[in-house]
């Protein structure tokens, strides 16, 4: 662990290290890992892992015993939320162990999923390989306090029973069914378009799919809390410390990264569900629209029910459910290469 405080010194030769996940969308179909640990300094630094459970000894390998300052991690918003949850929970145990603060290491996000939304806010574009390159290329014999960085603040998640888990973008239940539908239509903008198309559509014209899944979108029965103020009625809420941006910002509803310990907040309090679909165009510009709140620099949501978490689904069935979750801002901050 001494090697590892050493690694991370600004003036320490910058050693990366590479995590990938074998099912990510660009590495099932294009062998990305094979790929990328060709461009590595040190192959034994280079791990697939096969399942979020095994990410805690992964990073334990790279950071306390190849002592990397710097961990690529090649997946998607999912596989990127489960190995900054690892890493958190590596540093907080060896933290534990020696008795003072051990830092996370810097993170290079490449593009290795459908919506890759983390990947944007550092400007991260093109296959991984051509990232990788671009970052080798740079980090070659230089200092780890020259990488230029970007600090994300991390939000937390704390069930009633005192679990928590960490993210940068927040989702209640209707954002957790939304997710559930939208899977059926594919991934990335594709799978995003069709599935908006087919709401609207069915909703106009009453499709079998409508009539199937429009239960899916009925309004939550409890009430969402937001730095005290209640709303007894509501249909979404989404709390997130990054910009919410797509298609190179065109569409946007949220341009702003939080301060770290807050969180942005876009909340739809309209509950009629032609109401909500109309608002969609809105939602997604960020630009205002009766019946929805953008709420900065929230310091606490309570909300009930299932949710998702950097675009994982949260079913909760084995949680207490009668109970709030609360959604804070944390001291966490995520430092990610910036290679714009």
């Amino acid at each position: 662990m001494l090697a590892y405080l050493g690694a991370m010194r600004s003036n320490s030769r910058v050693a990366p290290a590479l995590v990938s996940n074998p099912m990510a969308r660009t590495n099932w179909r294009s062998v990305a890992h094979a790929r990328l640990v060709s461009l590595m300094s040190d192959p034994r630094a280079c791990l697939e892992t096969p399942s979020p459970d095994a990410l805690g000894q992964a990073l334990n390998y790279l950071l306390f015993e190849r002592h990397a300052n710097v961990v690529v991690v090649n997946g998607g918003d999912g596989t990127i939320h489960h190995t900054l949850n690892a890493a958190v929970r590596v540093v907080t145990a060896a933290s534990a162990v020696i008795g003072k603060p051990v830092p996370l290491p810097r993170f290079l996000f490449v593009r290795g999923g459908g919506m890759n939304m983390l990947a944007r806010v550092f400007r991260t574009r093109g296959h991984p390989v051509r990232t990788l390159e671009r970052f080798t290329r740079r980090a070659r014999g230089a200092r780890l306090g020259t990488l230029p960085t970007r600090g994300v603040p991390l939000l937390g998640v704390t069930e009633p029973d005192g679990s928590e888990r960490l993210g940068y973008i927040f989702g209640s239940e209707l954002v957790f069914n939304a997710m559930t539908m939208y899977e059926r239509f594919g991934q990335g903008y594709p799978g995003l378009a069709r599935f908006l198309w087919e709401v609207a559509r069915g909703y106009a014209f009453r499709t079998a799919l409508w009539h199937r899944y429009e239960h899916l979108l009925d309004a939550p029965e409890t009430p969402l809390v937001i730095d005290g103020e209640v709303y007894p009625r509501y249909t979404s809420v989404v709390a997130t410390t990054v910009p919410l941006q797509l298609v190179k910002g065109v569409i946007a509803t949220v341009r702003e990264m939080s301060a770290p310990g807050t969180m942005n907040a876009v909340a739809v309090l309209a509950t009629d569900k032609g109401e909500v679909i109309r608002r969609i165009p809105q939602l997604m510009l960020g630009a205002p629209a009766a019946g929805v709140t953008y709420r900065h620099d929230v310091g606490e949501l309570a909300v009930y029910g299932p949710y998702t978490l950097d675009g994982e689904r949260v079913d909760r069935l084995n949680g207490n459910q009668a109970a709030p979750l609360r959604v804070r801002g944390t001291r966490w901050v995520v430092d990610g290469i910036w290679l714009a």
